[in-house]
């Protein structure tokens, strides 16, 4: 059997399993543009349509289980409708779900992400990681009153039209290059909003400092996942981040993370656990308990350009911006995640990535793991991975195949290959996830 048959296979497989999310795509596409209200949940044939979901399990409208491995892309670090989080949201909506003034739970998580993270001193709360990591770009022009700004290839932070160039460029990977020029994502990214980006391949300081000696004039900084996301969990190099801070301050530029991911990783998220400091943090996700959320979070020197009683000052408003229902949830997720729960998490994945290094092995897979802290990916390349171009492999297409087969075996995971771990999982969860990655494993061999 070909990979072609082998797809077809699995896809009348996964529809004989699942009809009545078929049906449900059906009708949703006679309302929702394109049948689904985030890009991203689209896969083929069809997305599963989820009807409830409980701790780290999700049950689908044909009342299938899966253990859930993927957590909202990576936001429910305490899974589905957790106990504590749940009942805080609740007593939060009854006395008001938003105010159109300060609350004092905007305070409590503040407090808390300052004393949590290094980088922060002063936050303000949006809704999202798209308006964090947007207004953390025009924090940044507005302190330095500058516009240019340093970009990763492959590095994902969000929406907004300056973050959508150069994620997944096309690119031969049998060829070397020497020229990155911001490529918009789609159609209807203007190419202007590109115009004041620089391009550099993730963990290459050279092609930064390449970048900053010609043009730092007019560079506000440089922004970067500390651990590339949507390309794959793919960790900095030792001295990399080091390397950035250093540059940042030789050519006067700030230093931005985009932490919407990786908060998760460290108790004092990823800048934490590699030592380096930024100038600003873009955070999200896990600091909202389940709710919509974002955070800009900075030096207070930095963060004063949005402070009100300057007469020139950034403004940063949202009508949802720090509502009660999500900073209560917010504060319950991060009293839950304290270090031992951070510890436990890391036993965990060490356990998960073990089982996927072995089945690899054993069926001699040309593949490998990539991981940080609570986060995995799958990628079908026998040497790990380190920036873009080396993430792109002939066998790149096999991926939507394996996500498909691990669904049907009950495991949802992200159709990249992405793993994010939960607290409320156990060592069960763990083995049993290894049991059906080794199935998948040893049935696609032949494919290799």
């Amino acid at each position: 059997m070909n990979q072609e048959q082998f797809y077809e296979e699995s896809i009348r497989q996964y529809a004989a399993r699942t009809p009545k999310s078929k049906e449900a795509y059906a009708l949703a596409r006679e309302y929702l543009a394109g049948g689904e209200t985030r890009s991203i949940a689209y896969h083929r044939p069809y997305p599963l349509t989820v009807r409830r979901a409980e701790g780290c399990r999700l049950y689908d409208v044909d009342g299938n289980e899966y253990v859930d491995f993927l957590g909202n892309y990576t936001s429910l670090i305490h899974g589905h409708a957790h106990p504590e989080i749940t009942k805080r949201i609740v007593e939060a909506v009854s006395v008001g779900t938003a105010c159109p003034a300060g609350i004092e739970d905007q305070v409590e998580l503040g407090r808390i992400l300052c004393e949590r993270v290094p980088g922060i001193e002063r936050i303000r709360f949006c809704n999202s990681g798209t308006e964090a990591t947007m207004f953390a770009v025009r924090a940044a022009r507005a302190f330095k009153r500058r516009d240019g700004i340093i970009k990763m290839e492959g590095g994902y932070h969000g929406t907004a039209d300056f973050a959508e160039f150069s994620i997944a460029p096309p690119v031969d990977p049998k060829v070397k290059r020497t020229v990155f020029e911001p490529v918009p994502e789609s159609f209807g990214i203007p190419v202007n909003a590109g115009r004041d980006l620089f391009i550099a391949p993730f963990n290459d300081l050279d092609e930064v400092e390449n970048i900053l000696k010609k043009h730092h004039p007019e560079i506000a900084g440089i922004i970067v996942e500390p651990v590339l996301g949507a390309l794959g969990v793919i960790p900095p190099a030792p001295g990399y981040l080091e390397g950035l801070r250093r540059l940042a301050d030789t050519y006067d530029v700030l230093l931005i993370f985009d932490e919407v991911q990786t908060l998760r990783v460290h108790y004092g998220g990823a800048q934490s656990k590699y030592g380096v400091t930024p100038d600003l943090t873009a955070v999200a996700k896990i600091i909202g308990g389940g709710l919509p959320v974002g955070g800009i979070g900075g030096k207070a020197e930095v963060m004063s350009v949005f402070d009100p009683l300057k007469k020139e000052h950034l403004s940063q408003s949202g009508t949802f911006n720090g509502n009660r229902a999500t900073m209560a949830a917010g504060i319950a997720s991060m009293e839950l995640l304290d270090r031992g729960a951070i510890d436990r998490l890391e036993r965990l994945s060490e356990r998960l990535e073990a089982g996927m290094v072995k089945a690899i092995a054993d069926n001699a897979i040309p593949a490998t793991v990539t991981r940080v802290g609570s986060l995995l990916n799958l990628h079908f390349t026998a040497e790990k991975p380190h920036d873009y171009q080396s993430v792109l492999n002939p066998h790149f297409d096999k991926l939507p195949l394996y996500h498909l087969e691990m669904l049907r075996r009950g495991y949802f995971l992200a159709v990249r290959g992405t793993w994010a771990l939960s607290t409320v999982m156990s060592e069960k969860e763990i083995d049993g996830a290894v049991a059906a990655f080794g199935e998948v494993m040893e049935e696609m061999r032949p494919l290799f």
